[in-house]
């Protein structure tokens, strides 16, 4: 699998990303699009994951958009599945034109946010920016961008939906929650 992720992260350098080895990042207007390689426990296979982090809110945990990983990223999706270390070429170009095809739709989706918040339901707010996380921790993220976009009304409504959709035991995301409903 050694050259495999180095053609990888040649292609997705083509793409503007920078970086090395597993993660290479990109910035782009609001965001930060992240592009990561993770080896499965095995080492016989592989994972493409993306990320994708507004700049005007925080990401997870207060990590730095420079060095940004993406399962700290406001949204995150798997590209496929589970992919064999060893392809041969036709396999290797049927899987960068996924890569790229998923990169194209996912950062897509994540530029349309502001939009979004501005014109969106709460429900369709929660379905649509909800990949690779919880719909209670969507409302979250979302409620702090709409928090810091100005629109307090659409904040607190997100911050109720969260706070209904999350578990008694769920106590931090009730907490950081509650936090956006302050501000």
């Amino acid at each position: 699998m050694d050259d495999l992720p180095k053609a990888l992260g040649a292609h997705v350098r083509q793409r503007g990303f920078k970086g090395s080895g597993q993660n290479f990042r990109k910035v782009e207007d609001d965001f930060v699009f992240v592009f990561n390689i993770q080896k499965s426990r095995t080492g016989e296979a592989f994972f493409i994951n993306l990320g994708a982090q507004p700049v005007f809110i925080p990401a997870a945990h207060g990590a730095a958009l420079s060095t940004l990983k993406e399962y700290e990223c406001m949204m995150r999706e798997r590209v496929g599945d589970e992919w064999p270390s060893t392809l041969g070429e036709p396999a290797r170009l049927a899987l960068m034109r996924e890569i790229d095809a998923a990169q194209d739709e996912f950062f897509g989706m994540a530029r349309t946010l502001k939009s979004a918040i501005a014109s969106d339901s709460v429900d369709a707010l929660t379905r649509r920016f909800s990949r690779g996380t919880t719909e209670a921790r969507a409302a979250l993220h979302l409620a702090r961008a709409a928090a810091a976009l100005g629109h307090a009304s659409i904040a607190n409504a997100l911050v109720e939906r969260g706070l209904q959709l999350a578990g008694a035991g769920a106590t931090m995301l009730i907490n950081e929650l509650q936090a956006v409903r302050q501000t």
